[in-house]
């Protein structure tokens, strides 16, 4: 993406509403710019991505206000909702001397699985694969991969249930 690119993006943003009309118009503004993306793509204001070429989208996704999606490959499968102020970034900066400021960085893809739920304030670091039908609870800070149908929470992330009893639960 140019720099051209993404600021013709910005001004557009300028014009789209607010609420889910506005969501899918995001998507549809940004679909040509990534590396795949199925139908019903939706984007929640003021979301960014930082790398649109690394962003691999399936169908019926959504992502919230204010999200942030990083450097590095990023994979969301179907169905993924990612909630408000979520921040995912498939790369880590590595150490240069005694400093990170100028030691680059190192890219490690993530993977989200099928259906699941990204609960606001969280955030998913580099290398991390989360199974299908997970649900990460609010303010959670993902640094390992969890497989399918976990109920994963806290600092850093663990598993805390699973959604088999969350669905009983709930249905």
């Amino acid at each position: 993406m140019t720099k051209w690119s993404r600021f013709k993006i910005k001004i557009l943003n300028l014009f789209i509403v607010d609420g889910p009309d506005g969501d899918r118009s995001r998507g549809k503004l940004l679909e040509p710019y990534l590396r795949a993306c199925g139908k019903n793509f939706k984007l929640g204001s003021q979301a960014f991505i930082f790398n649109p070429k690394g962003l691999v989208v399936g169908d019926n996704v959504y992502i919230g206000f204010n999200s942030y999606l990083g450097q590095g490959e990023i994979e969301l499968e179907d169905e993924v909702l990612i909630g408000n102020f979520v921040s995912i970034t498939a790369s880590n900066h590595l150490m240069k001397g005694n400093s990170f400021r100028f030691g680059g960085y190192k890219g490690e893809k993530i993977r989200i699985g099928y259906g699941t739920w990204i609960g606001a304030l969280s955030s998913i670091t580099a290398g991390v694969s989360i199974g299908k039908s997970c649900l990460v609870a609010a303010g959670s800070v993902v640094t390992n991969s969890f497989e399918d149908g976990q109920v994963i929470g806290g600092v850093p992330a663990k598993v805390i249930g699973n959604m088999y009893d969350y669905k009983k639960k709930y249905e």
